[in-house]
């Protein structure tokens, strides 16, 4: 029997491995998120936030700190509690979407691609309505991302499955 000469490894893409690095960095990040909300559940978020704002010496009477003090009000447990696991649900995909990524899984392509379509008509809404710099970084980050994995995504729709060779 003739030894058949061992395969190379497969290729990995340099940009793939990026968005993975991204995706996994922001799960890592609403991680910690989470854990955070989840310790908030039975404190006073707008006590809170009211001495976050001295200690950081922010105006009290500053319009955008009260709206937020305003709404804090309104948390109870159950909501806070919503929220820590929306962000650690967050934080799984976003996970999961990297590792897929990194090993160059094509159901990670597709789970990327749709993920971050869904949000782009909110993106260019809030990009073009309260426009800054920013918001415009990300959005055509995020466009880049969904361009970048349609295009490798589209050999993979042309090209027919082989067929299995007999034995």
């Amino acid at each position: 029997m003739a030894q058949s000469e061992p395969s190379a490894p497969p290729a990995y893409d340099k940009g793939l491995r990026f968005i993975a690095v991204l995706k996994f960095a922001k799960g890592i990040l609403f991680l910690a998120i989470s854990f955070g909300i989840f310790r908030l559940i039975n404190q006073d978020v707008a006590e809170l936030a009211r001495r976050l704002s001295v200690h950081l010496r922010i105006d009290p009477e500053n319009h955008y700190l009260r709206q937020l003090l305003e709404k804090l009000t309104d948390l109870n447990p159950r909501k806070i509690r919503n929220l820590g696991f929306l962000s650690l649900f967050f934080s799984a995909d976003l996970m999961v979407e990297g590792v897929g990524l990194w090993y160059n899984q094509i159901w990670a392509k597709y789970l990327v691609l749709v993920a971050t379509s869904i949000f782009l008509p909110e993106e260019f809404k809030t990009c073009f309505q309260f426009f800054t710099w920013d918001k415009l970084a990300l959005l055509c980050l995020n466009l880049t991302f969904v361009a970048y994995i349609a295009w490798i995504l589209l050999p993979h729709r042309r090209t027919p499955a082989a067929p299995d060779a007999a034995a």
